[in-house]
């Protein structure tokens, strides 16, 4: 059975979430920047961010779809990522938001792929960072939270199983357990009906 914890709450999220929007102005002061929202898990923080920008901004939205192949020369199975649609990116300054920041492998695909297209400048932005479970060499340049433990994180656009991004929260779920002593005593019932 889960339980749900709150990690952290809707004032908490919605700080942080200003606080980068300053940060990234900052950065950008004078400058136009492309932000690239990825589908599904980036849209809520995505909306927040750019409102707290303070500056002009397009907006643009790609989805990703990582499906079993096989290598043509090697007949080994691998997994290969496709995303739609193309970002015109030529001289702009990018930035690629997410929910969530895992093994990284998506992440960096996207951030060659759109360098092949010579922007400006790429930097990437999550609201939860979760360094534990990366597997390629790679950092956020900006995020709101870091988590330390690979839990299952959802609320605020995260989903799990496609439930809960609707939560105004970060909560994670927690696997919890029937105390002993309800299983020993239900064992003794069973003991005793047998009696």
């Amino acid at each position: 059975m889960n339980q749900l914890k709150v990690i952290h709450r809707p004032d908490a999220i919605a700080r942080r979430v200003r606080a980068l929007g300053r940060e990234i102005s900052r950065d950008f002061r004078g400058q136009t920047l492309d932000v690239v929202g990825l589908l599904d898990n980036g849209f809520v923080f995505m909306a927040d961010l750019v409102r707290a920008l303070d500056l002009p901004v397009r907006t643009h939205f790609i989805r990703t779809v990582t499906q079993d192949t096989s290598d043509p020369t090697t007949g080994k199975p691998r997994k290969e990522i496709f995303y739609t649609p193309e970002i015109e990116a030529a001289g702009r300054n990018i930035l690629l938001v997410d929910g969530v920041l895992r093994t990284g492998i998506t992440t960096d695909f996207l951030l060659r792929r759109i360098s092949l297209r010579r922007p400006r400048v790429v930097k990437t932005a999550v609201l939860l960072d979760k360094p534990v479970e990366r597997r390629v060499l790679l950092e956020p340049d900006y995020y709101a939270f870091r988590l330390a433990s690979n839990d299952i994180v959802i609320g605020y656009g995260l989903s799990w199983d496609g439930l809960h991004s609707n939560l105004p929260y970060l909560g994670k779920l927690v696997r919890t357990h029937r105390p002993a002593r309800r299983r020993s005593a239900r064992r003794q019932k069973a003991r005793r009906r047998r009696k």
